[in-house]
């Protein structure tokens, strides 16, 4: 099993304990906020729709400081975010102009959030990794694509610099096919064909499973698009723009919770997730207690 599933079970378990005499009647506020920071990632793997340069051009677009900071002054003001950032997405959060600046302005205005990145790795070096952590960075997630050698790099790097390895985490994703890539593999909400990379899954669509992802977790594109989760890669969901609408109204929004109480009972005949094979379900389940008590599944 993938050592994030029970990172995150953990994670969500001691937020939702934090903010228990803080819960709202209308439901939990997110456990995660996932941002897109740029259009650009420096790889194209062949697990991800990135492998396709003509649907997923690089470019050269990135978050607006501004509005980046609207959000996250939204989620100081609404909720006193106690909750994970994470900076991961459909590109490589490094590529940002200014991630130094966003990392600290971020622990400024809600000091109680966790910063959280994923990154391939190809920008950082030691000097780097160590100003991401004076910056206020909580945890990094390396995910290593290329050989072991490469992985002994990141080691030596965590050691010389004396970080806990559970806040600096390296992952193997240099598995092969056979292995699924070191993954928990999944066709990120129908935009990759797993049978073209030599993935033989046979699955029924749509599946009769839960998802918790749009319970826990809200995603947000560079452009300030909100979505329902960041494996619907062909965006065929999007719920809301944070240049018109606060992240709470978005949240809390009819079409949000038509979508949770489906995934609730089930349900995934939905876009997106009518043609999503992903286990939603490996995490989550504190917050389907919590909204369970609204809706009455």
């Amino acid at each position: 099993m993938d050592p994030n599933v029970p990172r995150i079970k953990k994670f969500n378990k001691s937020y939702l304990d934090y903010i228990d005499n803080k819960l709202s009647s209308k439901g939990p506020p997110p456990g995660i906020v996932e941002f897109d920071l740029h259009g650009s990632c420096s790889r194209r793997c062949a697990f991800c729709p990135r492998v396709d340069a003509k649907k997923w051009p690089n470019l050269a677009e990135q978050f607006e400081e501004t509005l980046y900071l609207k959000i996250i002054k939204e989620l100081g003001d609404t909720w006193d975010y106690s909750g994970r950032i994470a900076f991961s997405g459909y590109s490589e959060p490094m590529m940002h102009s200014d991630i130094f600046g966003i990392i600290r302005q971020t622990k400024n205005i809600i000091p109680k959030c966790t910063v959280d990145m994923v990154s391939n790795g190809d920008y950082l070096e030691e000097e780097v990794i160590e100003k991401l952590y004076d910056s206020g960075l909580d945890h990094l997630r390396v995910s290593i694509y290329t050989s072991n050698k490469t992985t002994e790099k990141f080691k030596n790097i965590r050691s010389n610099l004396n970080i806990d390895p559970n806040v600096f985490f390296i992952r193997e994703r240099n598995k092969g096919k056979k292995n699924e890539f070191g993954l928990v593999l999944n066709n990120r909400g129908g935009a990759v064909n797993l049978k073209q990379i030599g993935i033989k899954k046979e699955t029924i669509f749509p599946l009769s499973r839960k998802c918790n992802y749009p319970l826990f977790k809200i995603f947000v594109n560079y452009n300030g698009d909100y979505q329902i989760c960041s494996n619907d890669w062909n965006k065929k969901k999007i719920v809301g723009n944070a240049k018109n609408q606060s992240i709470a109204e978005v949240w809390y929004s009819n079409e949000f919770n038509n979508i949770r109480t489906n995934l609730m009972k089930k349900n995934r005949n939905i876009d997106p997730c009518k043609t999503c094979d992903v286990q939603g379900d490996l995490n989550g389940d504190e917050f389907f207690q919590e909204w369970n008590k609204i809706y009455k599944i």
